[in-house]
């Protein structure tokens, strides 16, 4: 059946991260998730994803300064690529596959870094009308390559996606 397509979706929400931050040292982060996909054709959009996550590395970790069993983190995902989408009357499930950079900033540790990122997943949209969609939940496999090696992440988020324009 064909159907109105957005020229733009806008989504906002919240989103949890759970992060491998190194040998023995993890980390469970709460924040944000802002996404804007270009909607090219009726199944395939251009996407933009940034998310914010802040919380406390699961130590023991070592530092110039001594040995702390936790640190305070903040964590960003700058992250580009397609999403395929199958739209019906009621739900969009969607995957994607994003590229870009993820910047980590421990607070007082001489450690920022910004990584290569890479995302892949997916989710499902809920029309509540035409003009707004709950996302009811986006699961993303989240790998970042560090000074110390390639980290094995997971992202989870959930909120409103706006619909700007029709095709």
């Amino acid at each position: 059946m064909a159907q109105d397509v957005p020229v733009a979706d806008v989504f906002g929400g919240y989103s949890f991260y759970r992060c491998d931050a190194g040998e023995d040292i993890s980390c469970n982060l709460n924040g944000w998730n802002v996404a804007v996909d270009f909607n090219a054709t009726e199944r395939w959009s251009a996407v933009m994803d940034f998310t914010g996550h802040y919380g406390y590395l699961d130590g023991p970790v070592v530092t110039g300064s001594g040995v702390y069993p936790w640190y305070d983190v903040k964590s960003h995902n700058f992250l580009f690529g397609p999403r395929y989408k199958i739209r019906t009357e009621k739900v969009t499930p969607f995957l994607h596959a994003l590229f870009g950079i993820n910047h980590v900033n421990p607070e007082e540790m001489d450690l920022i870094q910004n990584n290569l990122a890479m995302a892949f997943g997916g989710g499902v949209d809920v029309k509540v009308n035409d003009k707004v969609s709950v996302r009811a939940i986006q699961l993303d496999y989240l790998t970042t390559r560090t000074d110390f090696g390639w980290t094995d992440n997971l992202r989870f988020s959930t909120g409103v996606v706006f619909h700007f324009g029709s095709k």
